[in-house]
């Protein structure tokens, strides 16, 4: 018997953005940042990089945390899909829509191309996210001659470089625990020893692009930064905590100002459900920054 009540319509976890390609969504709220709008300096542009493959049910909790802080603030969304993204061109290709949107936010005037003064904050996440950053920083720079505009930045558990156990991580969590597990685990190992061949052999094969990722992120010919915050975990299994305090201390012999805030129990990319009064204090404290810095 057929049911006489109303079908619920299925609402998407980021229809509160407009999708330009499936990588690149970008939210415009109806007012938006201007000098009389706020009394307070907020960011005019967002630009959230997700991690690797990352569901949209759990991008949206980021989105909306945002919406609800900076509710006059504009927001690029880029998405790090594996198989769209492995390679250098097609990092490129996928962000190339969200580059594009920036390039429209200046050309129009809204965002200005020098600031004296960041008017945008980068929030980071994972190898993933790293990787989309890379590709636009180094687009931006290729297409305008010049760097990606004056910002502040929060990374979310990267970067990190290649080791054995962090990547073969990454690759197993893809297969359910239980038999198809057990059958992909020699096959993910095997994989992940030939990754490992190849980084020995790096002189011969070139970076990988992690080690890319980790070389631009801390080169201020590509990056100008006012400050930055990193947010790690000692029990993500996934990139390594010493590989991003490595990049952390780097960044700051560079003359970069550099903020670490460890999470002692938290996982990959779950500081934020750990503990996200603190999470979202260290965050708009990262923005607060460029103001006070002045």
């Amino acid at each position: 018997m057929a049911s006489n009540q109303p079908a619920t319509a299925v609402v998407k976890p980021l229809s509160m953005m407009k999708e330009l390609t499936p990588f690149v969504y970008i939210y415009e709220p109806e007012s938006i940042v201007t000098r009389q709008t706020t009394r307070l300096r907020v960011p005019k542009l967002i630009f959230v990089a997700s991690w690797m493959d990352a569901q949209d049910l759990h991008i949206a909790k980021y989105i909306t945390r945002y919406q609800a802080i900076y509710p006059t603030s504009r927001i690029i969304l880029a998405k790090f899909v594996f198989k769209e993204s492995m390679s250098r061109s097609l990092a490129q290709k996928t962000v190339e829509p969200a580059f594009t949107y920036l390039l429209s936010q200046l050309d129009s005037g809204f965002l200005s191309a020098s600031p004296t003064e960041p008017e945008i904050l980068t929030h980071v996440f994972s190898n993933g996210g790293s990787t989309t950053m890379r590709a636009l920083y180094e687009l931006f720079q290729s297409q305008t001659g010049r760097p990606f505009p004056l910002h502040a930045a929060v990374y979310d558990s990267c970067p990190g470089l290649f080791s054995f156990s962090p990547t073969y991580n990454v690759m197993i969590i893809n297969f359910p625990k239980g038999l198809l597990r057990l059958i992909a685990t020699p096959l993910v190992i095997a994989f992940v020893t030939c990754l490992w061949i190849l980084h020995a052999l790096r002189f011969i094969t070139g970076e990988n692009f992690l080690s890319v990722n980790w070389r631009v992120l801390n080169n201020l010919d590509l990056v100008k930064q006012t400050n930055r915050s990193y947010i790690y975990g000692k029990a993500d299994l996934m990139v390594d905590w010493r590989h991003v305090e490595m990049h952390a201390r780097q960044a700051v012999a560079k003359g970069l100002e550099v903020r670490i805030e460890v999470f002692e129990c938290s996982p990959h990319v779950s500081h934020m459900r750990s503990d996200g009064e603190r999470y979202w204090r260290i965050v708009t404290e990262t923005w607060e920054r460029t103001i006070t810095e002045k």
